[in-house]
C-alpha cells in the first residue's frame, strides 16, 4: 500500500473520530440543557383539574440547578423566619407585594420551584391566568400533591427545588395562584391569591419579591379561618424573570439602571465642557 493510500485512510479516519467526538459532545451538551421528569407523578386531580406539566427534578437542567446553587438555600432559611412579621422585608431585602395583583408587563417563560411545606395536609397547588382560584378563567395544577418527607416516594412525591413549567404568559396576564387544602385526599377548601376568591374572605397568601432576582417568594396558609396563621403551609418560588420583578418593584432591571447612569453621566460630561468652553471663551 503506498503512501498516498495510507494518509488518505488515516484522513477518512481522523474525521469520522472528529464526527464522532462532535455527535457526543452535542449530545451531552443537549442533556445537560434537558430538564428530566420525577419518578415519581401524583396522580391527584381535584375537581378533576389537568396539570400544566409534569414535575421535574431539582437541578436537572441549567436554570434549575442555578436556582438550586444561589436562591433555594436563601428561600429555604426564610421558611424558619416569622414571615408575618414587619421585620421580615427588612432582614431578607425583600418587598411585600399585594398577592392579588400579580401581573407580567413582559411575556415570559413562567416556572414555579417548590420549597418546602410544613403541614399535615396534602395539599395541591394550581395557577390560573384569566381569574382567582377555579370557579373562573382557566385553572389548572401545578403540584397536585405538595407533600415532602427526606425520601422522596409515592406518598411524598416532591423534594426541595424540584419545579414545574407553567409555559409562556403573556405579557398583560394577571398570575393567581390557589391552593386547595388537602386536595390531594379530597379537601375542597379552595384558598387564591385573589382574597375576593376566598370562601373565608381572609388572606391565605403572602408575596415577596427581591428586586434583584427573578423569582417571586409565596407562602400559602392552609386553614380555613387562618386560626394558625403562620403562612408556612406551603412554599414556593415563582421565576417570572427580573423584568417583570422589576416592574412589579417599580424597580427597572440592571440594564436599565446602566443605560440611565450612563446618559445621565454623558448629560453632566457635556454641560461640564459647554461651561468650560464658555470659561475659555469669556476669558480670551
Amino acid at each position: 500500500m503506498n503512501l498516498m493510500k495510507i494518509n488518505e485512510i488515516r484522513t477518512v479516519d481522523l474525521g469520522r473520530t472528529a464526527c464522532f467526538i462532535m455527535a457526543l459532545l452535542l449530545l451531552m451538551a443537549s442533556h445537560a440543557h434537558t430538564s428530566v421528569d420525577s419518578p415519581y407523578q401524583s396522580p391527584a386531580r381535584p375537581f378533576g383539574l389537568e396539570i400544566v406539566d409534569t414535575v421535574k427534578l431539582a437541578g436537572s437542567d441549567d436554570a434549575s440547578s442555578d436556582f438550586q446553587n444561589n436562591y433555594l438555600p436563601t428561600m429555604s432559611g426564610w421558611g424558619n423566619m416569622e414571615l408575618t412579621a414587619p421585620s421580615f422585608t427588612d432582614l431578607t431585602s425583600t418587598i411585600a407585594l399585594d398577592p392579588s395583583k400579580i401581573s407580567l408587563a413582559t411575556q415570559y417563560d413562567t416556572r414555579v420551584y417548590f420549597i418546602g411545606e410544613n403541614t399535615n395536609y396534602k395539599n395541591t397547588l394550581g395557577f390560573n391566568t384569566s381569574g382567582g382560584g377555579i370557579t373562573e378563567g382557566d385553572p389548572l395544577l401545578i403540584f397536585p400533591d405538595a407533600s415532602t418527607a427526606n425520601k422522596r416516594k409515592k406518598q411524598t412525591p416532591l423534594l426541595s427545588g424540584d419545579f414545574v413549567d407553567l409555559g409562556t404568559i403573556e405579557s398583560g396576564s394577571g398570575l393567581d395562584f390557589f391552593l386547595i387544602a388537602d386536595g390531594a385526599r379530597g379537601g375542597t377548601d379552595v384558598f387564591s391569591t385573589q382574597t375576593s376568591s376566598n370562601p373565608d374572605g381572609l388572606e391565605h397568601a403572602l408575596v415577596f419579591a427581591r428586586p434583584d432576582s427573578p423569582y417571586l417568594f409565596i407562602a400559602f396558609e392552609d386553614l380555613y379561618g387562618e386560626t394558625n396563621g403562620d403562612y408556612k403551609d406551603l412554599l414556593v418560588a415563582v421565576d417570572i424573570g427580573r423584568a417583570n420583578v422589576g416592574a412589579l418593584t417599580n424597580m427597572p432591571e440592571p440594564s436599565t439602571l446602566f443605560i440611565l447612569s450612563s446618559f445621565i453621566g454623558l448629560v453632566v460630561y457635556r454641560k461640564y465642557r459647554m461651561d468650560s468652553i464658555e470659561d475659555t471663551a469669556g476669558s480670551s
